[in-house]
């Protein structure tokens, strides 16, 4: 598993095609940092043309092909995926997945199942609209003249952070919170150097200055802890 904000837990979609009975056929992936904003019925239907899976081609393709020695010029995004289960059994695509992981082993590895996934479909997938995965980036959505149907903060720094910079995608967000069975939840302050500057400077520029100032004090007692004590 990469450092970061990625965990063990990316690679549990491999398991699917094991887990599911053999009646289950189809399915659609979502991870959890994404919003439907619309019908997703149409992205169920979609004819996959004999492949085993579909999805939307990744923002920087071209720099990931190269990393992970790609000559076909396509890789795509695993936040959504349409996944054919009965070809992905009978590729044994769990175990080649695996097997590529152990062989390529962290050196190449930086989005660890997408990584995986694109080293071994090697191009030979469905590519999916772009209104089914668009991309939210360091709060800039990189699709902004599609119609989005699905939304995918893919950032490190999450709308549900206390520090996420105030932004159309951001209340996008928290408008779908308020109308789920979550709906009392709360922005997760950070716990990192980085997160505490941020969430000051955020508050600052909201103009809450004895909040902004009590985070940069905060960070003062950490760093000059000895003379605090």
């Amino acid at each position: 598993v990469p450092p970061g904000h990625i965990t063990q837990a990316m690679y549990y979609r491999y398991l699917f095609s094991e887990m599911l009975p053999k009646t289950v056929t189809r399915l659609i992936y979502l991870d959890a940092d994404i919003i439907c904003k619309d019908d997703i019925l149409p992205l169920w239907q979609t004819d996959l043309q004999g492949r085993v899976l579909g999805a939307v081609r990744d923002w920087g393709e071209a720099k990931s092909c190269g990393r992970i020695g790609l000559k076909n010029g396509r890789y795509f995004n695993s936040g959504v995926i349409l996944m054919d289960l009965t070809k992905w059994r009978r590729q044994k695509l769990t175990q080649k997945l695996f097997r590529w992981l152990e062989q390529v082993g962290s050196t190449k590895i930086l989005w660890g199942d997408q990584d995986a996934l694109n080293g071994v479909i090697d191009g030979a997938f469905t590519e999916l609209p772009k209104k089914y995965n668009c991309i939210v980036i360091n709060n800039t959505t990189l699709n902004e003249e599609l119609q989005a149907v699905i939304v995918h903060y893919i950032d490190y720094v999450k709308p549900w952070h206390s520090y996420y910079v105030d932004s159309d995608a951001k209340e996008l967000y928290w408008q779908y919170v308020k109308k789920s069975l979550w709906s009392d939840l709360r922005p997760v302050d950070g716990k990192s150097v980085q997160t505490v500057m941020m969430t000051a400077r955020l508050l600052h520029k909201r103009g809450k200055y004895a909040e902004s100032a009590s985070y940069y004090e905060a960070l003062l007692k950490y760093f000059l802890k000895d003379k605090y004590e």
